[in-house]
């Protein structure tokens, strides 16, 4: 009979894909914008920073144009909902790359349905559409953001169906034919 599974590992201790690597993006980081920092760890050698709606776009820029950093492909931009979470329930995250280091880095910011978060379009315009994804799907607003309308949903639709307290079943109305006979 095989082993019985065994809980994953929560801590760094005990997973080493969650060991702390050294990083001089995110020793910048820490040095420009250390007191906007909430929360670092690591996934696979990969720094993960959650930093203060506040100071985002300016770590952002920061990251992209900084020496050290040089995080100048924006892999990808998606946001979460974490309905338990009561002060920033919504989460969006950047993928960053530097080309010129050959490193990664993963950049949170958590938020609410009614404070928008700053666009990152003016730093990466490949944001938009990953922006407006979020905005249609979740609910995310996104602060100077040239075209915030949905890109996925009709315009009469209502709601945001990947948050995790939509119906799985989805809401009377949901299941309309759009397409002409």
């Amino acid at each position: 009979m095989p082993d019985e599974p065994t809980d994953k590992p929560t801590t760094p201790e005990a997973d080493p894909l969650a060991l702390p690597v050294e990083s001089p993006a995110l020793a910048a980081l820490r040095e420009q914008f250390g007191g906007a920092i909430e929360e670092e760890r690591f996934w696979a050698g990969t720094p993960i920073v959650r930093i203060r709606r506040e100071a985002i776009h300016e770590a952002l820029r920061f990251l992209r144009d900084a020496p050290a950093c040089r995080m100048d492909h924006l892999s990808t931009l998606f946001a979460t909902h974490f309905p338990e979470r009561t002060d920033a329930p919504l989460e969006v995250t950047y993928c960053l790359y530097s080309v010129t280091h050959r490193r990664w880095m993963t950049v949170k910011v958590g938020t609410t349905e009614d404070v928008p978060v700053p666009t990152a379009v003016d730093l990466w315009p490949i944001a938009n559409w990953n922006e407006r994804e979020a905005f249609d799907l979740l609910g995310v607003k996104f602060e100077g953001h040239p075209d915030l309308t949905r890109i996925l949903l009709p315009d009469d639709w209502e709601g945001h169906p990947l948050r995790k307290d939509y119906p799985l079943e989805g809401k009377p109305g949901d299941h309309k034919t759009y397409r002409k006979e």
